[in-house]
This record gives C-alpha cells, sequence and structure tokens, in this order.
C-alpha cells in the first residue's frame, strides 16, 4: 500500500477526505496523489491560447490550498498535473505510471442531493477502474480498522489479486476479517464454494438466505458491528447491478462505515 489517490471534488468536506487519506498513508508509509475531480474544461476553440493555461492553475492552486489546511504527517502529498479534463483518463495514466494501490474516495464530491449515497465521482472510481477503493463517510473520523466485514455471493475468485488490498489491511492492522456468503433466489452449488484464501484471512464464516446481499449485510451488520464493509465488484451480482449508474441512491444502498470495494484487478 504505497500510493493512494484522493479525487477532491468541491464538498465542504474535501479536507476531510484527504485528511483521512493521509493518516491511512501514514501508517503504511505512502505517498498521498491528489487530483482534482472537477478539471476545468478545455477552453473553446475562439478562446485566447492562455485560457486552458490559466484554467489549470486555478484547479492547480485549488488543491493546493486544501492540501495547505491538512497536517501532513511526514506523508509526501502530490498534486497530479491533470492533462486533460477527464478524470478517469488522468487516474487510468497514473495507474499504468505509478501503478496506485488505492483510491480514497468520499460518497458525495458536493453536498447537492442528500438522497444519493455514492454520487458520480466515487461512482464511477468504483465501475470504471481497477483499482480497490475505499469510501470515506463525510461523518468519519480515522482510526485504525480492527474488524473488517467481507460480504460476498459468490465464495470463489477469479484472482487472488481480489483480496491484496485487504490482505495487506489486515497485516498491517492485524485487523480481524468476518466472512458473510449470502444466497440469493437462483444460488448455485458452486457459488457455495469458498476460495480457500477467503477461508485463510476469515476468523468466522456466516452463511445467510436473504433477497440481496444488501440485504444479507443489513441482517448480520449490527451483530459483527465491523469498522469497514468490504465487497467485490464482479461483472455480474448484485452491487454490479446497482452501480451500473454512477449515482447510487440512499434507497438502494448505505453504509455508515468506510466501504472497501475489492476489484478482479
Amino acid at each position: 500500500m504505497k500510493r493512494i489517490l484522493v479525487p477532491i471534488g468541491i464538498s465542504n468536506n474535501a479536507t476531510k477526505t484527504l485528511a483521512y487519506a493521509v493518516d491511512l498513508a501514514a501508517d503504511f508509509g505512502a505517498t498521498v496523489y491528489v487530483a482534482d475531480a472537477y478539471p476545468p474544461a478545455p477552453a473553446p476553440a475562439t478562446s485566447m491560447a492562455n485560457v486552458k493555461g490559466i484554467l489549470a492553475e486555478k484547479s492547480f492552486n485549488r488543491l493546493r490550498e486544501i492540501v495547505a489546511q491538512v497536517t501532513d504527517k511526514g506523508v509526501p502529498i502530490q498534486i497530479v498535473q491533470q492533462a486533460t479534463s477527464d478524470l478517469l483518463e488522468t487516474v487510468k495514466q497514473l495507474h499504468k505510471k505509478i501503478g496506485l494501490d488505492l483510491i480514497v474516495v468520499a460518497p458525495l464530491s458536493n453536498n447537492s442531493n442528500e438522497e444519493v449515497f455514492l454520487g458520480p465521482v466515487a461512482g464511477s472510481m468504483i465501475k470504471r477502474t481497477a483499482i480497490p477503493v475505499w469510501v470515506v463517510p463525510s461523518t468519519r473520523t480515522y482510526s485504525p480498522p480492527k474488524k473488517f466485514l467481507l460480504a460476498y455471493k459468490r465464495g470463489t475468485l477469479a484472482s487472488t489479486n481480489m483480496l491484496a488490498a485487504l490482505q495487506q489491511f489486515q497485516s498491517q492492522y492485524k485487523s480481524t476479517v468476518h466472512g458473510l456468503l449470502v444466497k440469493t433466489p437462483g444460488h448455485q452449488a458452486e457459488e457455495g464454494r469458498i476460495a480457500p484464501e477467503i477461508q485463510t484471512i476469515s476468523e468466522t464464516l456466516t452463511t445467510t438466505v436473504n433477497a440481496t446481499i444488501y440485504q444479507g449485510v443489513l441482517e448480520h451488520f449490527q451483530s459483527i458491528a465491523p469498522d469497514v464493509l468490504c465487497v467485490f465488484r464482479r461483472k455480474r451480482g448484485f452491487f454490479e447491478k446497482l452501480w451500473e449508474p454512477d449515482v447510487v441512491l440512499k434507497k438502494d444502498f448505505y453504509c455508515s462505515v468506510p466501504l472497501l470495494v475489492l476489484k478482479n484487478n
């Protein structure tokens, strides 16, 4: 866990998200990279030649002001100079260049809609990148995670890399992982086979029957009382269907603790 990206939106909680990521990075000796979640749009063809440069400078200065408000705790913080107005393309280029280990993002990058749990920035980071994503609720301050709830509907793994981030957290914090297999309608026998890697990291393994993974999580959330909810983003399944749009409403999914989304990367 050496390279952590934080897309900074226009929310009043932007500094909280960055401070959280810095605390996390300090535990791993990691570098934090900061990118503007709302970079300047390309200048119109009729504009002056230096308009793009002026807008880029304003974006850089805004990020620099946010970084200045956060105690770095010895963590290197680098502002990403974006060559494009497309945040996803910037993230993909940076990942290709240095290999990002984690993206830390707020559920909402602005405060415009109380009915939304995940806004377009967080949603697109989850759906459109191959990098694990850590979603931090605005009400949460950093504390070392000691208990993870790993919820899934299929116990098999397409790749052992899917667990890499969780294994690093477990090793660093001596955390416990509690596995929750949720059998949903149409459950197939092979989906109930739990990969040895999941069995190895899990202190407990629970099986439940529910209409959706989310309902299974709700049923067992209070009894397990996790510090972090961990889920897989696969090609098919409840969470994948949920995240087909980049925006997720609270009525469909909500999490009061940090959410770690692991991917087949």
